[in-house]
């Protein structure tokens, strides 16, 4: 077991390689591969589909996001990108400044502007996961409204109206003043990448935050945590 401290959080119940800065990539047991052989619905207007694969006449009515994955994280197929995906939906009215942060595959950017951002940011630090999110917006026909940035949540000229950031609770610790300052105030910030067992400790280091928790979700042991920021005059 990796220990970490910082600002405030006890790391000490992370259980996971200190070189990790996502969650798995597959599910346990799950090659990422398997579902991608067909296209994979999510929530009620979301439809993911790899690439050159048909998609079925019952599903045309759908938000369909095509994929085409090497190496990025974010296929759909696991739960902190499901439950991004799902928020998402759920709390997107249209006309949004997006900002989606450690972007992978590119897919909660791509699911964003299909559900009508008006301009989504999406940061990268891996540049190959940047080349590969820019190959699905072109796989998808997405030539503007999406911007895909190689560095940190830095390099995002905010604020925006909704934040995604799916990833571990160390790199959520380490952000968390920033991407709360990039935020409006009463905008919304879609985290995941947490597992049920560290939720409580992450919670507790979220109060000391002008955030108010909105909305959780447990998909697979994963949990997604859909948070507004107070105004100032409610801080």
């Amino acid at each position: 077991m990796v220990r970490y401290e910082r600002k405030g959080f006890d790391m000490s119940i992370l259980d996971f390689p200190s070189e990790c800065i996502e969650p798995f990539i597959e599910h346990w047991g799950e090659p990422r591969a398997f579902w991608l052989r067909k296209p994979r619905p999510v929530g009620e207007t979301i439809l993911i589909a790899r690439k050159r694969f048909p998609v079925p006449d019952s599903r045309e009515n759908r938000k369909t996001i095509f994929l085409d994955v090497e190496r990025a994280f974010g296929t759909g197929g696991h739960g902190t990108t499901e439950g991004c995906l799902l928020a998402l939906e759920k709390f997107q009215r249209g006309e949004e400044t997006v900002l989606d942060v450690g972007t992978g595959t590119g897919v909660l950017a791509i699911a964003a502007h299909r559900l009508g951002a008006r301009h989504v940011t999406a940061v990268d630090i891996d540049g190959a996961s940047c080349r590969e999110a820019r190959k699905n917006l072109a796989a998808n026909g997405i030539a503007t409204g999406i911007e895909v940035r190689e560095g940190g949540i830095e390099q995002a000229e905010g604020p925006f109206d909704i934040i995604a950031a799916n990833l571990r609770p160390l790199l959520l610790v380490g952000l968390m003043e920033v991407l709360v300052g990039k935020l409006h105030d009463r905008g919304v910030a879609i985290l995941s990448g947490i597992m049920e067992r560290e939720l409580h400790p992450f919670l507790a280091f979220l109060e000391k935050h002008p955030l108010e928790l909105l909305a959780q979700q447990r998909i697979r042991g994963w949990m997604t945590l859909v948070l507004r920021k107070k105004t100032r005059s409610a801080s």
